[in-house]
């Protein structure tokens, strides 16, 4: 028997020695989607909606999702999308970002934080 005692997190079907989310990106792209909607940026129903779209897309495309980073790029295409449609941003800003953030991570030591020199956009 396990000495180490596990109770139910509230909220969540997950004890708590297991990981809500496999990879740190995960919870901070569903951090940011969920401050939108709660800022009022989108409802959340529309984002499921488009979600549900972008996850419909990638079964044609993968034919079966793992549920991990597959999943979660799901999400950021149906993030990208509502903040597209809603006017929150646009594709060059978007472009802008993803860019620096690829140059970023390629650059940033192993076990370090990664950051993105802000830039006017």
């Amino acid at each position: 028997m396990n000495s180490k005692s596990s109770f139910n997190l509230p909220f969540t079907n997950l004890v708590e020695d297991q990981v809500a989310f496999q990879n740190p990106w995960h919870g901070q792209i569903f951090a940011i989607t969920v401050q939108l909607s709660v800022n009022g940026n989108f409802s959340w129903t529309e984002f499921v909606e488009i979600f549900g779209i972008s996850l419909k897309e990638a079964r044609l495309k993968l034919s079966d999702l793992d549920g991990n980073d597959d999943y979660f790029n799901c999400w950021l295409t149906a993030l990208e999308k509502i903040i597209i449609l809603k006017k929150i941003g646009d594709i060059d800003v978007l472009s802008l970002l993803k860019d620096d953030w690829t140059k970023a991570y390629l650059s940033t030591p192993h076990g370090k934080p990664v950051k993105i020199n802000s830039r006017s956009v």
